[in-house]
């Protein structure tokens, strides 16, 4: 631990792997199984880190408060990309691609979200509008062009992310993105694009063609 310590002092916490960080978080072993070879284990078992507190109390070692740690720095990171927004600046559909990579890209859970620009590219907002499967009796284009409205966007970009990590747009995508673009053409809105986010990479149905 004083070596992680020592290490983060003098390069940087940014510098420690995966199994490091957690070690630094969980802190102490066990005589059997010091803290770094736990948190080896853990990682290399858990592939994402996507464990409960009983998963995690499983591995000899770890302890309610160790595994309330380790959950609680989980989801402090999670919030923390959550709360990112992107800046003022003009941005392009690949800027609003890669920040919504870090945003969504991991969520367990369908999330669509509606960015919202002005004529200059320029942002000036973005909103989770629904999470959850999207499709025509889910979500109604309405829910997307009310904020539009109400901040005067003349732009949109929307996505949402596939946790099963597929990039294809569904019949259901298409549909409703059909039939977002034809609202947002009777009010004088521009459907710039729709994305597909996974956690490395992302897709562009105007890209595709599909619309």
């Amino acid at each position: 631990m004083i070596n992680l310590r020592e290490k983060i002092l003098a390069y940087g916490v940014s510098t420690l792997k995966d199994e490091e960080l957690l070690a630094v978080i969980i802190g102490n072993g066990t005589k059997k199984n010091n803290v770094s070879k736990l948190a080896e284990k853990i990682v290399c078992d858990s592939g994402s880190l996507n464990l409960n507190l009983e998963q995690l109390m499983s591995f000899n070692g770890i302890g309610v408060a160790q595994a309330c740690k380790v959950l609680a720095a989980i989801e402090f990171g999670t919030r923390k990309i959550q709360s990112d927004t992107l800046s003022e600046d003009i941005v392009s559909v690949k800027d609003v691609g890669q920040h919504l990579i870090n945003k969504i890209g991991g969520a367990p859970q369908e999330k669509l979200i509606a960015v919202y620009l002005n004529n200059s590219y320029h942002i000036i907002d973005e909103k989770v509008i629904f999470i959850g499967t999207v499709d025509q009796a889910t979500v109604h284009p309405r829910d997307i062009l009310r904020e539009a409205l109400t901040i005067s966007a003349t732009q949109i970009v929307i996505a949402h992310n596939h946790p099963n990590g597929s990039l294809m747009f569904s019949k259901n995508d298409q549909e409703f993105t059909l039939r977002l673009k034809k609202c947002c053409q009777l009010i004088g809105i521009n459907l710039i694009d729709h994305l597909i986010i996974t956690k490395k990479t992302y897709s562009s149905i105007k890209t595709l063609n599909l619309i």
